[in-house]
């Protein structure tokens, strides 16, 4: 089983389009079937406001993240054209013509059988030439500090967390996923973290993005939500 996240700037004006479109596509007869064409097995879409604008971030998992994409960018199913039609409207992208997204996971955690719960969704660009930063901690949370990568994870509530880096034509990208019985909560327990490796690893990719991450995020908002029940064709 694949998975991904990734960015999709919104346009502005069309901040309300995402979750329109979410609210249009969880309730389409033909979600099922698309989901099972594409292998998807969950697919969870987030919108956070920033001071750039609108980002949404999708995470997808799938059998095959290749049949995937390409389902979503050349199957004939209402389903995905209305897909592809949202995307070009809202995020100015054309996913039928564009290859997907060239994309590498840099962290990972998940409680051995554990039982999903919901999630949250954020993505955020790269200062240039910290990349590479983020590959070293990566790195380190795989090797090294793993026990204390885990310990970070499960101390805040959070049982799975992933993470990407993201090329694009205006620069790296880091997608962030992570679940827990209450995001919200989750995250703010981890913005208040004082363990030495919670400092060590916020002033890390504080450091590689911008971003305070002693500070809550600011609000996300779930926009779209599909589980496959349908069996794969």
């Amino acid at each position: 089983m694949g998975s991904l996240a990734f960015p999709s700037p919104v346009i502005p004006g069309k901040e309300a389009a995402p979750a329109e479109m979410g609210a249009r596509l969880a309730e389409h007869p033909g979600l099922q079937d698309f989901l099972a064409n594409s292998t998807v097995s969950l697919a969870r879409v987030y919108q956070m406001t920033t001071p750039m604008g609108d980002v949404v971030t999708t995470y997808q998992e799938a059998e095959s993240m290749e049949r995937a994409f390409e389902n979503q960018a050349n199957d004939a199913s209402e389903v995905a054209q209305l897909l592809r039609d949202h995307v070009k409207n809202a995020h100015g992208i054309d996913i039928a013509t564009q290859p997907p997204p060239a994309a590498e996971q840099w962290l990972e955690f998940s409680e051995p059988a554990g039982s999903r719960h919901p999630g949250l969704g954020f993505s955020a660009p790269i200062l240039p030439g910290k990349t590479e930063q983020l590959r070293s901690l990566g790195g380190e949370t795989a090797g090294a500090r793993k026990a204390e990568w885990e310990t970070l994870n499960r101390d805040n509530g959070v049982t799975l967390h992933r993470a990407y880096i993201i090329s694009t034509p205006m620069g790296d990208f880091a997608s962030v996923y992570f679940e827990a019985p209450d995001p919200a909560e989750a995250n703010r327990r981890f913005a208040a973290d004082a363990s030495d490796f919670g400092m060590y690893f916020k002033k890390t990719v504080a450091d590689a993005f911008g971003i305070d991450f002693n500070q809550p995020l600011p609000p996300v908002r779930t926009v779209f939500e599909a589980v496959r029940t349908k069996e794969t064709a």
